[in-house]
């Protein structure tokens, strides 16, 4: 990330953070702040918005970057749904797998093990039959 847009972001508060990261893919200050719940205007009575608006123009170049930023900030909500979707039983299964496989202990996996002395590759795969 650039320097001088990880220096304004670090200064930035929360809402300012989230404003900067909609402001990737809105058009327009109003649209990105609208996104984010704030009255379109609520922008422009920031002191530093000239300095969120050039964090916006120093992120831009870096789409990668700034799609980690977004997906940061979408990560709770996501595992906050998988959490929700545990307690449902027609996703319980797969929603659990999901997790694991997050956390890099996947249902299904290859795994080298050796039988006299001859290593074979054995699978172990949990089906998703939609049960507990």
């Amino acid at each position: 990330m650039d320097p001088r847009a990880q220096e304004i972001l670090g200064r930035a508060t929360d809402i300012q953070y989230k404003y900067v990261i909609a402001r990737m893919t809105h058009p327009t200050r109003s649209a990105a702040a609208r996104s984010i719940g704030l009255n379109r205007s609520s922008p422009s009575n920031w002191d530093n918005l000239d300095e969120l608006e050039e964090a916006v123009k120093l992120l831009r170049p870096d789409v990668i970057e700034a799609a980690k930023l977004a997906l940061v900030e979408l990560a709770l909500d996501a595992v906050g749904a998988l959490g929700d979707a545990l307690g449902d039983k027609a996703y319980r299964v797969r929603a659990a797998q999901a997790i694991l496989n997050r956390v890099g202990l996947p249902a299904q996996s290859a795994v080298d093990v050796t039988s006299g002395g001859e290593p074979i590759k054995a699978t172990i795969y949990i089906p998703d039959n939609g049960r507990d």
